[in-house]
């Protein structure tokens, strides 16, 4: 098994909702955290892929959350690569409450990509990533999500300064917030996310106009495009409720 990194967190006041449960985005900021210090723990951080000219990017993502921990509530935060293969590698992420019990899991897919040519990399051609002790080939996350047939919701955003993250670009977490945003008061006001699948397919820049366009497929499950002011689409997402 590839090595285990973990954390433990208190959930803050801004991290949770008005009901004190600690919210969606909180679980996703926590494992971008738990994998960047990972990341630093080996030398394989942020100062490494600069000075290789290289990037992790973000795929696919599915999120599962059984229950959420509650405002003040400490929880563990754990991760590990699951697989390394070619120009991919995949990770797994938990969050387990005080008794050990897992409260969210996630799987992530990322490529490799050369900052300059913007061409992804093989991972084997960088012997240093061995440090991870992941020597699988890793399990497929979900294959695909198709485009939305029509728009039932919609709400516009304009991408702030404080969207913007290291790599400017918007920040991953940032398209759930908006995916979540565009539901209705109501169901979001009764009903809790208990999974979402994401596909990020191209970036987004600070001052880009963004529409989320979204379509009711079930009475818990909804299909989200998000697409910038040229109508390409960005980021797509499948949320189930409960």
């Amino acid at each position: 098994m590839s090595l285990v990194y973990q954390e433990k967190k208190r959930v803050a006041c801004y991290e949770s909702d008005s009901t004190e449960k600690m919210l969606p985005t909180t679980a996703m900021n926590y494992f971008q955290e738990a994998s960047t210090n990972q990341g630093n723990q080996l030398g394989l951080g942020g100062d490494y892929l600069k000075e290789n000219n290289l990037a992790w990017f973000l795929v696919k993502y599915a999120i599962r959350f059984y229950d959420y921990p509650r405002y003040q509530d400490e929880v563990t935060v754990t991760t590990r690569a699951t697989g390394m293969e070619k120009f991919c590698a995949t990770r797994r992420f938990t969050v387990e409450d005080a008794s050990g019990v897992v409260k969210v899991t996630a799987d992530t897919q990322w490529l490799l990509i050369n900052r300059e040519t913007e061409k992804m990399e093989r991972i084997d051609e960088h012997p240093e990533m061995d440090a991870y002790e992941c020597f699988d080939k890793g399990e497929p996350i979900f294959k695909k999500l198709s485009k939305i047939n029509q728009v039932d919701l919609e709400k516009c955003f304009s991408v702030r300064f404080l969207d913007i993250d290291f790599n400017q670009h918007v920040n991953h977490v940032k398209y759930l917030a908006w995916a979540i945003e565009v539901l209705p008061l109501e169901v979001v006001k009764s009903k809790v996310l208990a999974e979402a699948k994401m596909i990020y397919k191209a970036q987004c820049f600070y001052g880009d106009q963004i529409r989320a366009l979204g379509e009711k497929l079930g009475e818990n499950q909804y299909r989200i495009d998000i697409v910038n002011q040229d109508d390409i689409i960005l980021c797509q997402l499948e949320l189930m409720l409960k």
